[in-house]
């Protein structure tokens, strides 16, 4: 071979390198691919270079008492992309915890905190751990990322103290 066709050939494998290694960190979606619009009226775009990342993803209360009162923790919401995050929303799977964002815009490069409060006064839970999940919706690309909480309540005030008692 000549050098002019193994250069050719190099430049050639470093091209398909570069595409599979996009494809993956794209997570298999094509870098040509256009924008798919949200079924929400109002939801923007999503952007196709702007990823969230979550961390930690999960926290565990351990075992907490119902006379505690709320308690909450942070997660970290980094965003990896180039261009800014509006955030939508962050609804919780459950009324008994709440969640907040310290930022409507994630500027690229930047990052907010997620704070979720569980209360364990709300309502009964079958007794032993469980968790709830909270969801940050925003026009980022990918499916909207979540995060779990871990709890389990000792119910020393008494089922019946509850904002929510059970019916029995």
């Amino acid at each position: 071979m000549t050098k002019t066709t193994t250069l050719v050939l190099t430049f050639a494998a470093a091209i398909v390198i570069s595409a599979v290694i996009a494809f993956i960190l794209l997570g298999g979606e094509s870098i040509l691919a256009p924008a798919i619009e949200k079924s929400s009226k109002n939801s923007q775009a999503p952007i196709r270079s702007s990823r969230l990342i979550i961390s930690p993803k999960e926290y565990d209360f351990g075992k907490i008492k119902q006379s505690g009162g709320v308690v909450s923790t942070s997660f970290r919401v980094f965003n990896n992309g180039s261009e800014d995050v509006i955030i939508e929303g962050v609804p919780t799977s459950c009324s008994c915890t709440s969640a907040e964002i310290s930022k409507q815009a994630i500027k690229f490069g930047e990052t907010a905190e997620l704070k979720v409060m569980f209360d364990p006064n709300y309502h009964y839970e079958s007794d032993g751990r469980f968790f709830r999940t909270t969801t940050i919706k925003s026009n980022a690309q990918g499916e909207d990322p979540e995060v779990k909480i871990w709890v389990e309540v000792e119910y020393n005030l008494g089922k019946d103290k509850l904002k929510f008692p059970p019916k029995e």
